[in-house]
């Protein structure tokens, strides 16, 4: 009987362990590492609000910039608040940087996404590409090499 009962005592025990490791362990050694990496940006991208936002090194046109964040899974940035424009230009520094608007064929500007520009800052100039610089927002030619920054959201 003594017997019958520790191997009894020994089953419950192993299960009781299998069920933790199943139920406790396993979750946070898989589905933390998850939460973690979605939560924060990616390495070399800032956080800001609800978006994550690269600042390129090296300069390049309007289309190449775009593609560059394209890789990226993101987009060259839209500026949608005053608090964006504010951090967006302060982070820059004192280089130009693309930015994801553009003049349409029928002469209204468009960000990347297809929304029309609703005109709540003032842009500069007469060119096709739009850029962030030291005065705001301006626009050239969209060959004309420069930095960049993409946006992507941050998944929660």
């Amino acid at each position: 009987v003594n017997k019958k009962y520790m191997v009894y005592i020994l089953a419950l025990f192993t299960l009781l362990v299998i069920s933790f490791i199943a139920n406790i362990v396993v979750p946070i050694v898989i589905v933390r590492p998850l939460l973690v990496t979605q939560y924060f940006c990616p390495d070399d991208w800032i956080r800001f609000q609800d978006s994550c936002y690269y600042f390129s090194k090296q300069e390049e046109n309007w289309n190449s910039s775009r593609y560059n964040c394209s890789t990226q899974h993101a987009d060259l940035t839209m500026i949608d608040t005053m608090e964006e424009m504010n951090f967006l230009t302060q982070y820059k520094c004192t280089s130009d940087h693309w930015i994801g608007l553009t003049m349409t064929k029928n002469q209204t500007r468009q960000w990347v996404n297809g929304t029309i520009f609703n005109k709540w800052f003032d842009v500069k100039g007469n060119g096709k590409c739009a850029y962030l610089g030291d005065d705001g927002v301006a626009t050239a030619r969209c060959y004309t090499e420069r930095k960049w920054i993409c946006r992507k959201k941050r998944h929660l």
